[in-house]
């Protein structure tokens, strides 16, 4: 009895302890735009991001006529907004949804591509990266539809 009481003190004191660890390493980790390295950093994946995208065969259609020097800005920021940076999102939910109607899945998987070609471009941290893809991937399609 006095061993399994004794169990219990020790489960909760490496739960609590835990708990700590996990509350100090968020705090010292950040968000993932600092994470990133940023805005710069974040532009330039942006940036990257929509050049390498324009040029690709499976969305020249769609992004040929894309000013991309007036885009990057605009997802720059809204990727910011996505990754705990702290900017103001250009772009709102509703806007988002129609902008995704413009891709079909195969121009949606070519923006994966070319956002995770430029990831590996602007970040050498896997965990980083994964990151930046399951906050913006899913809303790529949409965010860069609503740009265009």
């Amino acid at each position: 009895m006095k061993m399994q009481r004794l169990f219990k003190w020790f489960a909760v004191l490496v739960f609590s302890a835990g708990l700590v660890a996990g509350a100090s390493l968020g705090q010292t980790l950040g968000s993932v735009f600092e994470m990133m390295g940023g805005m710069d950093t974040v532009s330039k994946l942006a940036g990257d991001l929509l050049k390498s995208s324009a040029s690709d065969p499976r969305l020249a259609g769609l992004l040929g006529k894309l000013n991309a020097s007036a885009a990057t800005p605009k997802l720059a920021d809204q990727m910011c907004a996505m990754l705990g940076g702290g900017c103001k999102a250009p772009l709102t939910d509703q806007q988002i949804t129609a902008g995704a109607k413009k891709f079909d899945g195969s121009q949606t998987k070519a923006l994966g591509d070319h956002l995770n070609s430029a990831l590996s471009a602007v970040s050498s941290n896997p965990l980083v990266r994964e990151a930046v893809s399951k906050a913006v991937g899913p809303k790529l399609g949409g965010i860069v539809g609503a740009l265009i």
